[in-house]
């Protein structure tokens, strides 16, 4: 298991050359140049729709250390790509579910791989993060998780959900591709806590 104490996850990256400056931004032209997935105006119930992207801004804080970041959240029905990134597109720490395995790339060139993605968190941070509930949770709906607990505000909208030890609070809905979901998430928990504030949210055609 990694040690959060005297490996901080989210590490800034320091002492950048010019040199390297140069290859990143190269490397980030490169690949707007890419294919984008093509993207749809969704129809049918909120949670019918399992291929999406999420652009966010993220703030982390455990007991070690405190980070911001960007999220890219690419959700293509049972695989996902959560991407956290800094200044120049550094990547913090990128988790990956594929059809047969997860893989978790974190700084130091160190990867780690599971068959669950929840599991690969939990054997390689010490982190019971419920990334699927997650999934869920910031289109405004419930995981349907064994014993979560859900109130509503005036609207009928999530205002909090209680799942384990974690509390997750939803504030600020408005209206993306024509579903009502909120602009900020926030999610605590003894161990850690995250803010989620969406800025893009995109649905996607299948695969």
């Amino acid at each position: 298991m990694v040690n959060l104490v005297n490996f901080p996850l989210f590490s800034r990256l320091r002492d950048f050359s010019f040199l390297t400056l140069l290859a990143v931004l190269t490397l980030m032209s490169l690949s707007g140049c890419q294919s984008q997935p093509q993207l749809i105006m969704p129809t049918g119930s909120l949670a019918e729709q399992q291929n999406w992207q999420l652009k966010a801004r993220v703030a982390i804080q455990t007991p070690e250390e405190s980070v911001n970041a960007t999220l890219d959240w690419h959700t293509q029905s049972k695989q996902f790509d959560f991407h956290l990134y800094g200044t120049f597109g550094i990547t913090y720490a990128q988790l990956i579910q594929e059809p047969h395995q997860a893989v978790l790339k974190l700084p130091d060139d160190q990867v780690f791989y599971h068959q669950d993605a929840q599991q690969l968190l939990y054997q390689s941070l010490g982190w019971d993060f419920p990334i699927e509930a997650l999934a869920s949770w910031v289109k405004g709906l419930p995981s349907y998780k064994p014993g979560e607990m859900v109130s509503r505000n005036q609207e009928g909208q999530l205002s909090e959900v209680l799942l384990n030890d974690w509390r997750i609070e939803f504030q600020r809905y408005k209206q993306y591709s024509g579903y009502t979901m909120p602009r900020i998430v926030k999610a605590t928990h003894p161990q850690m806590s995250l803010k989620v504030v969406v800025k893009e949210w995109e649905f996607l055609a299948g695969e």
